[in-house]
């Protein structure tokens, strides 16, 4: 499965935007189709490029965590207004992340660190489904 623009929700208004991307697959190609997703939409958005790196780069780190943890389905949610860019990921798994600091000689184990340390704020909500695990960063 690819990300195909026309499979992706999107309703902007006048003060914030939103698209998900409803469906995706629990494979490596969810990372990839996750990270051009959000850099389409957040380029269409007009959102300065260092924020967009950014936030491709720490969406790829939650999906990343989904594909490995989270039982499909999973499914990405962008939200932009004039202060912030919100991502949300949703898997099925219950169990909510845990923020460690890895030991430098790990091979991995440094999404969610990222993500906590390059976002604004980030957190995780239970949903009966499964779980939401969200980050958002200051466009200033």
């Amino acid at each position: 499965m690819t990300y195909d623009p026309l499979d992706s929700i999107s309703r902007p208004t006048a003060a914030s935007r939103m698209a998900v991307l409803p469906h995706l697959p629990t494979a490596a190609t969810a990372c990839v189709e996750g990270r051009r997703f959000v850099a389409d939409h957040l380029s269409r958005w007009g959102v300065p490029f260092q924020v967009c790196d950014t936030v491709v780069l720490l969406t790829s780190e939650l999906l990343a965590n989904a594909v490995r943890h989270g039982p499909p389905p999973l499914c990405l949610q962008l939200d932009a207004d004039q202060h912030r860019v919100r991502v949300e990921v949703s898997d099925s798994n219950p169990v909510l992340p845990v923020l460690t600091r890895p030991d430098f000689e790990a091979i991995g184990g440094r999404g969610l660190w990222l993500v906590d340390t390059m976002a604004g704020a980030w957190g995780c909500t239970p949903q009966p489904s499964g779980k939401v695990v969200w980050y958002e960063v200051p466009l200033t």
